[in-house]
């Protein structure tokens, strides 16, 4: 499949995910649902079929597992940088937070794949 039709699939997929995603988060209560749907299940599932129809199976795979090497990570962003925010300036415990997020999920992608 031509890259260029591929990315725009994504780009339409995504799109369309994020937006059906976002009125169901509107739909429900509390408000920050919106925010949660918003962005990264959708476009992760787009993504994935298109990888899937693109790419194969195993590439899917792949993909997926790097999608979890990522949550991994933001799991512990999340959790380091809300103390931080208390404590430094936004862009401080941000960035710090984010070297910690790409350490993490690296990390865990050597010992998984690598190691």
């Amino acid at each position: 499949m031509n890259e260029f039709v591929v990315l725009a699939v994504k780009g339409l997929v995504g799109g369309t995910l994020v937006t059906a995603f976002a009125v169901l988060g509107h739909m429900l209560r509390p408000k920050w649902f919106a925010g949660l749907f918003g962005a990264a299940p959708s476009v992760a599932i787009g993504s994935i079929a298109l990888t899937v129809l693109s790419k194969g199976h195993h590439a899917a795979s792949l993909a997926g597992g790097g999608m979890c090497f990522g949550a991994a990570g933001f799991v512990v962003f999340s959790a380091c940088v809300r103390p931080l925010l208390g404590r430094y300036h936004a862009v401080v415990a941000t960035s710090a937070s984010c070297l910690v997020w790409i350490a993490v999920a690296v990390g865990a992608y050597y010992l998984a794949v690598v190691g």
